[in-house]
């Protein structure tokens, strides 16, 4: 319960801090990893983690298509996500290629 309170409001802190630059309206599809950590989100069609404390966002994805919908694996080491790369919306397993996804 704690983490879900700390989670919710590091991320009202977050979208205040982006709706000065006018971007907060692009934040989508937010979930926290199975151990508490990290965060994945959707932000203009990207996929990105985060550190639950803040941070800069590393970014994931980097297709002209629109990724969104992350789901973190019940270990935390992958992340699925839908994908219109083909032109249908299919579901994308994202592999653990670094220590700090």
């Amino acid at each position: 319960m704690k983490k879900t309170i700390l989670s919710l409001f590091l991320l009202a802190a977050t979208c205040i801090s982006y709706a000065d630059n006018n971007e907060a309206r692009w934040l989508r599809d937010v979930r926290i990893s199975p151990d508490g950590t990290k965060v994945a989100f959707c932000y203009k069609g990207d996929i990105y983690t985060v550190g639950i404390a803040g941070g800069v966002a590393t970014r994931l994805t980097t297709q002209p298509s629109y990724e969104a919908n992350p789901v973190w694996s019940p270990d935390g080491r992958q992340i699925a996500f839908s994908s219109d790369r083909h032109g249908n919306a299919a579901s994308r397993w994202w592999p653990r290629i670094a220590p700090d996804i």
